[in-house]
């Protein structure tokens, strides 16, 4: 495949799966309400995008691992060509942080619950919070924030590309400081409500992280 249709490939998984990254930032940002408003934002956003496996895998993990492939095809074929990147650095910085930590946080939050009695809610963040506090604040608030980062540059990107549009760099700006504000905000919320979730599956939360994350041995 030439590069610039793999660009364009990547550009269109991008907006695929920024439809569900939207959803998912919104309900990060509810978490500014405390653990009932991210619950309920988490309940309804679910019924869009998981409301059975086969939706899920379609709108959310066909598009993430095309646009991942795509980003690491084309850093490696710029490093091979020592070709300078086009992307802002905060987009690529970003992407970079989103790369490193997307398998373990798909691990954690989707293919760990699970194996358990129901989904992730807000008390299985809380959990996980508690218990490793140094690690788990800094990093939701990171998550969030590149999201939101490379969420709003990602789609004027992905617009100049497929629609040969070119939104003026402070509209990008703005937008790309707003959302990450918001997000960062609602991850905030996640911590500072952590102390105030529900303890009733502690037991089970312990369980899982025994069991598949022995590393990590958890307080509660």
């Amino acid at each position: 495949m030439r590069m610039r249709a793999l660009v364009r490939v990547q550009a269109l998984s991008g907006l695929a799966f920024a439809f569900f990254l939207v959803l998912h930032l919104a309900t990060t940002s509810a978490g500014v309400g405390g653990p009932a408003a991210y619950d309920a934002t988490l309940s309804v956003v679910r019924r869009v995008y998981r409301p059975v496996l086969a939706v899920e895998i379609v709108l959310i993990a066909v598009p993430l691992l095309v646009h991942v492939a795509c980003a690491i095809v084309q850093i490696v074929d710029r490093r091979r060509r020592a070709i300078s990147p086009t992307s802002p650095l905060v987009h690529r910085l970003a992407g970079y942080v989103l790369l490193v930590a997307i398998g373990g946080h798909v691990f954690a939050t989707r293919v760990m619950p699970a194996m358990g009695t129901g989904p992730a809610d807000f008390s299985y963040l809380a959990y996980s919070l508690l218990n490793w506090p140094i690690f788990m604040r800094p990093y939701y608030v990171l998550l969030g924030v590149a999201g939101a980062v490379h969420l709003v540059v990602g789609a004027s990107i992905a617009t100049r590309v497929l629609f040969h549009a070119r939104p003026g760099l402070p509209l990008v700006g703005a937008a790309a400081a707003l959302a990450a504000i918001v997000v960062g905000a609602g991850a905030i919320g996640l911590i500072a409500g952590a102390p105030y979730a529900a303890r009733t599956r502690f037991s089970e939360f312990r369980e899982l992280y025994e069991r598949f994350l022995p590393l990590l041995p958890p307080r509660f």
